[in-house]
Parts: structure tokens; C-alpha cells; sequence
């Protein structure tokens, strides 16, 4: 144990070397040591191994001293000494501490002081020799590396700093004697020393906030460097003050180059004045927003670019400079310039439509279709009703579909009406632009291809009445053979007779929805509409169909109990067609579900088979004109593709919808939705009943 005698200010300071990390101030050597000593001799009581980490001369008096106190604790492996110099050289690159070197040299140090048991006690003195070499940001960031230490490992921290005597001005603010230290009372000492302490917790606290300042200039540098944007500084003369790498990229020079020389050189001849003018605007305290300008390249290539300006201010607020952050937006200008003249010179009809609907630019060839010239669209001219249906009808669709999130109208076919209202029937399509609340409009002229569609239509009609003239006197014939048919003998011949009945049926059939698709298509199909019971046909359409199938049993569940108005037959031969589709698309069943009920102010009539289903990218176009699932499960069974597409048509002029849910081999679900008969009685229109 040390000898108390050695120095008898121990007992007041022990307190104070308690602490995880301890500063000490010191006028002089003397008192270092007695420090050091006092430091040392608290951790014997709890057999802490002690670490000194000194310049060479206090490590020869703290041996010396402890020699004379009469403990060599050398001897037990309890005290180690190093030699401060060359243990800070170790760690230092770049004259900064290398955060990995230390914390790998430090622990193990402590490793082999512990041997895993106990604790260590550290005194050093390398922050002091930085601080003496006037390195303070070394200094700083050694003291945050030993915070870290004594954090994670079992130590305390003694850091010692030689105490510069303060002049007369100093020692009068802190109500101090002008006596030297050393003539100071063991009182006035104490009251010193903890001043000093204080000073020491405040440096500390100064150096905790002078990392996170650091911490943040280095967060705001690295984005600064790491930003694809050029951004520089310059003084009010335009000298260049700094360069990021995002400036090197679109400019071309490093910041070696071009720091110090004038903002001159990145503006072409023709912008000269220019950037002068942004200087001045500046010098007057004006900011420059997302201004577009001219830029030029090292290598000479001019550029487009869009800048934002600003002041810098010093803590006078006066302004000494301005930042810039530039963008190239050279290949964006260039592809602008390509749709532009894409949208100009495109043979497709293209319009563009705010959101509600008006048209706001149009093309040439949009004009062409429309027969309006530029000069008549620039003046307004053209009205925004040029289509029966109208864009905004398209934008509520596209906006419904968001939820799937679609920004694009199917192809649809339309009416757009020419000058003079002449009607031109084309297929649009809208899209959303990107970024924008405008929608982007696509008309093809179909006018062609509807003309050929008339033709043959009109082939369809010559030749549908022809080929019914021979099929009614064939159908007569027959009919005559088999009212006769009893008189005949031979058996065969009479069946024979019965299965050309029932082809001819077929044909008639086929005939008359050939007919039935010119009539609609000329818009001639003929309707008898007359109030009836929806329950009473659909029973009756049943039992028509299930006299003529022996496979299938046909189940009606429910009642609507509700009048329909509308053609009684044409509403019949789509039950008709949607029965014997169900019967016919899943022939490894035996059974077809009819259920109706009304939902609201609807009658709703669901046939349900159990057979091929229908997938999802056929649904939509099984009610077009000749369209038949492309199956090969279903190519065997034949058919034109047309039923229901007239059923569609038929249900449509009775104001309802005709619909499929399907999925492929789990049968499939035609709805069919009709309005039922209401009241003529004003706003209070009630079902019939």
C-alpha cells in the first residue's frame, strides 16, 4: 500500500477518482503525480490492475514515488506502464486517431490487464500531448474514442492536462487570489480545483456538441457529394468556391480545374450577360427558381439546363455569395421535341382533354378527321361536342378502373361528327400522362372498314332471303310425305324423313339469326313489346327445352313474381339460346341450374352450367359478332359464333345486361338482368306486382 505520508490531499480527491472518465488539471508536476497516486492508490482496495499511459518523465516520477511509499507493485503484475509518444504514434493516420486501430490496441491492452478478471484503471496523457501540438480536432475525437472505451469495457479513466496559470484578468472574473496555486489553502485548493472541474464539464459538453455539428456537416456533405445535381458556390464576383462531383459530371471539369476560376466559363458565349445579370439579381437578394438556361460542357457541347439560385449570408446576414444547384435537362428537352413532332406529324388522330373532358390540343390529322383547319382551332371554332360519346364518358371509366390501377380506356367504337355534322364512325382509346391530370386521346378513322362491313351484311341479307325461298318449299314437301307417312311401310324411311326435319329446323334457325344480325345491324330488328309475367316464360322457355334434351336435367329454383315489359318472344329466344349453350358446353354433366329472383328494381335470371367454363381473357369478347372460345374442347361442337351476340343486343333494348362469371373448368354463370315493369304514378314509381 502506498504510504499516506507521500501526500495528505488524497482523502479529499477520492470521490472525484470514483467517476468511469476523470479530468485533472494541473499547475505543475508535483500535483499531476500526487493525482496520478491518489488515482492508483483507490483501485487497491478493489485489486484493480493499473494501466499508465505517460510521457517518459512522469512515468519515472510515479516509479519513483511508489518505490518510496514502500509498494512495488510492478512485482505483482498490477501495474503496467506505457510510454504515451509511441502508443499515440501507433494508432494516428493522417494525423487523425484511426477509430478501429485504437479500440483494437486499447482492449488489448485492458485484455491482458484484467486476464479477464477484475478491473483496470487508466491514466493517460495522449489527448494532452495532441492538445500541446495544438491539434484540438484530434484531441476532441481521441477524448469521443475513450468515452467509448470506458462504455464498453470494465475501467475508469483518469486523463491528466497541464493547467496553464491564468493572467491577472482571469483570476479577478473567477474571484480568485493572485497568489500562485501552490500558496493556496488545501480550502481555496479544493474550491480551484472543482472550478477547474466545471471548466472540464463544460469543455466536455462543447465537445459533445461539436461532434454532432460535425456529424451533420459530414451527413450534408455526403449528400452534397453523392447528388446527381450540380452544386457549386461562388463569391458575388463569380469566382468559383466549390464543386460537387454531380458538377463534374455534367460539366466535365473537377473541382482541381475550375474552383477559383469564374462561373464564366460554364455559360456559352451568347449567355455571357446572362450570368452577370443572375449576380446582380442575387447581390439584391433574390432567389432564381427552377430557371431554365444554357450550360456548355467542357468538351464544348451546349447543354440545357434548369437552375435554382441563391444568396449565401454570413452571420451578419450580409451576402458574400450564392449556391447553385443545376440540373441537365438536355435529353429531356430532346424527347419533348420528338413527341411534339410525333404528335404533329402522327397519321393517327391525337387529342389531349383536361379533366373534364374539353379538348385542349389536337393534332393535324385529328383536324383532317374533324375537317376543321388550325386557323379555325386556334380561333375556337370547333366545339367540344364532337363525339357521341363524349372524353369525359371515357375519363369516368378510366377512373373507375384506378382501383386495378389502370390509367388507359379500352379501344372503343364511337362517333366523332365532321364539320356540317357529318357522322364518322372511329375507335378511341385514352390514356393518363404521367404526372399530370390530363389525358392523352387516340381517334382511327373506321369509316372503311365499316363501309365493307355493310357489304357484307348486305351479302348476308341477299343471301339468307334467297336460301329461305327453297328451304320453306323443302320444309312444305316434307311436311306433305310425312302426313302421308303412314301409308308408307318402310320404317327406315320414315326416320329418315324425321331427322331431315329436324336439320331443316336447324337451318331455319341459322337463316333467321342471319337475318336477325343484318336487322340489327341496320337497326330494322322488330320488337312487339306488351307487359307479361317474367315467371310464366321463364317456366314456359324450361319446359321447351327440356322436352328436347334426354342428357341434361334442367332445375328452376325461385320467383320474381313481377311483370316485365318488352318483346315476349325476342326475350324467350335468349333464354332459349343461354339453355341449350349450357347444355351444350358441358356435356360430362348432367344437370343445369336456372334460378330467378328481383334484386331492387331488376329481375335477375341466372343460368348455371357445371362445364368447360369460360377463361378471363375470353368473357369480354364472347358477345361479339362470329366470336367463338378458341378451345380445343370446344372447337368440336359447332356453331357461328352469333347467338349471343344477338342476345346481347336484344337484352340491351330491353334496357338490361347480359353477363358471365366464369372460371375455365368449373362450369360457368350467365346472368341475365331485365328492369321490371313500374308505375306510371310520378316519382313514387313502384314495382307491379
Amino acid at each position: 500500500m502506498i504510504n499516506p505520508s507521500i501526500n495528505t490531499g488524497y482523502s479529499p480527491w477520492r470521490e472525484m477518482y470514483m467517476q468511469e472518465h476523470s479530468v485533472q488539471f494541473s499547475e505543475a508536476d508535483t500535483s499531476l503525480i500526487n493525482a496520478v497516486l491518489a488515482f492508483i492508490e483507490n483501485g487497491k482496495s478493489t485489486e484493480d490492475t493499473c494501466v499508465v499511459i505517460a510521457t517518459q518523465s512522469h512515468r519515472e516520477m510515479l516509479e519513483q514515488r511508489l518505490t518510496k511509499g514502500g509498494l512495488d507493485i510492478t512485482q505483482q503484475n498490477r501495474y503496467l506502464s506505457f510510454d504515451a509518444a509511441t502508443l499515440l504514434a501507433q494508432f494516428m493516420i493522417d494525423g487523425q486517431p484511426s477509430a478501429e486501430k485504437f479500440m483494437s490496441m486499447l482492449g488489448s491492452i485492458i485484455t491482458r490487464a484484467t486476464a479477464g478478471q477484475g478491473k483496470v484503471r487508466i491514466f493517460e496523457e495522449m489527448i494532452a500531448l495532441l492538445l500541446a501540438e495544438g491539434k484540438r480536432t484530434a484531441a476532441f475525437m481521441l477524448e469521443n474514442l475513450w468515452d467509448r472505451l470506458s462504455g464498453t469495457q470494465v475501467c475508469a479513466l483518469f486523463c491528466a492536462h497541464t493547467l496553464r496559470l491564468p493572467n491577472e484578468r482571469e483570476v479577478e472574473s473567477a474571484n480568485l487570489s493572485s497568489r500562485n496555486y501552490t500558496r493556496l489553502s488545501e480550502e481555496e485548493q479544493l474550491q480551484t480545483l472543482a472550478l477547474l472541474q466545471q471548466k472540464a464539464d463544460s469543455l466536455e459538453v462543447e465537445i459533445v456538441e461539436r461532434q454532432k455539428v460535425e456529424q451533420r456537416l459530414r451527413a450534408l456533405a455526403a449528400i452534397v457529394e453523392s447528388s446527381d445535381d450540380a452544386i457549386l458556390s461562388k463569391d458575388l464576383e463569380g469566382t468559383i468556391t466549390s464543386w460537387n462531383t454531380g458538377a463534374e459530371r455534367i460539366y466535365g471539369h473537377t473541382a482541381d480545374e475550375i474552383v477559383g476560376q469564374s462561373i464564366a466559363l460554364i455559360f456559352p458565349e451568347d449567355k455571357q450577360d446572362e450570368f452577370r445579370q443572375i449576380l446582380e439579381r442575387i447581390r439584391q437578394g433574390e432567389w432564381l427558381r427552377h430557371y431554365e438556361t444554357k450550360g456548355v460542357h467542357k468538351n464544348g457541347t451546349v447543354l440545357t439546363v434548369s437552375i435554382t439560385v441563391s444568396p449565401i449570408k454570413n452571420e451578419f446576414s450580409a451576402i458574400t455569395g450564392a449556391s447553385t444547384i443545376a440540373r441537365d435537362i438536355t435529353e429531356q428537352r430532346k424527347l419533348e421535341a420528338r413527341s411534339d413532332q410525333l404528335f404533329t406529324s402522327n397519321l393517327i388522330g391525337i387529342f389531349v382533354v383536361d379533366p373534364n373532358g374539353n379538348i385542349i390540343e389536337a393534332n393535324d390529322a385529328f383536324l383532317k378527321l374533324v375537317e376543321y383547319t388550325r386557323a379555325e382551332w386556334e380561333a375556337g371554332a370547333i366545339p367540344n361536342e364532337l363525339f357521341t360519346d363524349s372524353p369525359a364518358e371515357f375519363l369516368e371509366l378510366i377512373a373507375a378502373q384506378q382501383v386495378q390501377k389502370m390509367n388507359v380506356s379500352a379501344p372503343r367504337e364511337t362517333v366523332v361528327w365532321r364539320k356540317g355534322r357529318k357522322a364518322l364512325p372511329v375507335i378511341m382509346a385514352m390514356t393518363c400522362l404521367e404526372q399530370s391530370q390530363n389525358c392523352i386521346g387516340f381517334v382511327l378513322d373506321i369509316s372503311e372498314s365499316k363501309e365493307l362491313d355493310q357489304r357484307r351484311d348486305d351479302f348476308i341479307s341477299m343471301a339468307s332471303h334467297e336460301l329461305k325461298t327453297p328451304v320453306t318449299s323443302l320444309k312444305g314437301f316434307l311436311g306433305l310425305l310425312q302426313r302421308q307417312g303412314g301409308n308408307l311401310t318402310n320404317e327406315r324411311a320414315l326416320h329418315y324423313l324425321e331427322r331431315m326435319d329436324a336439320q331443316i329446323d336447324k337451318l331455319t334457325i341459322l337463316i333467321n339469326d342471319l337475318l336477325d344480325i343484318s336487322k340489327i345491324r341496320a337497326g330494322h330488328l322488330t320488337y312487339r313489346e306488351e307487359r307479361f309475367e317474367i315467371d310464366a316464360l321463364v317456366k314456359e322457355i324450361v319446359e321447351n327445352v327440356q322436352e328436347t334434351t334426354q342428357t341434361h336435367q334442367l332445375r328452376l329454383e325461385g320467383q320474381a313474381q313481377a311483370q316485365i315489359w318488352g318483346d315476349r318472344d325476342r326475350l324467350g329466344q335468349v333464354l332459349n339460346n343461354l339453355l341449350t349453350n349450357a347444355i351444350k358446353y358441358s356435356p360430362q354433366a348432367d344437370t343445369v341450374m336456372i334460378h330467378i329472383e328481383t334484386q331492387g328494381e331488376q329481375v335477375v335470371i341466372n343460368v348455371r352450367d357445371f362445364g368447360f367454363g369460360i377463361s378471363k381473357e375470353h368473357q369480354g369478347k364472347i358477345f361479339e359478332r362470329f366470336y367463338q372460345v378458341p378451345e380445343e374442347a370446344q372447337k368440336t361442337y359447332p356453331g357461328l359464333g352469333i347467338g349471343l351476340y344477338i342476345s346481347e343486343e336484344i337484352v340491351k333494348r330491353h334496357r338490361g345486361r347480359l353477363w358471365v362469371e366464369s372460371q375455365k373448368g368449373q362450369g360457368a354463370n350467365f346472368y341475365l338482368s331485365l328492369p321490371l315493369l313500374m308505375e306510371e304514378n310520378g316519382l313514387d314509381a313502384r314495382v307491379a306486382r
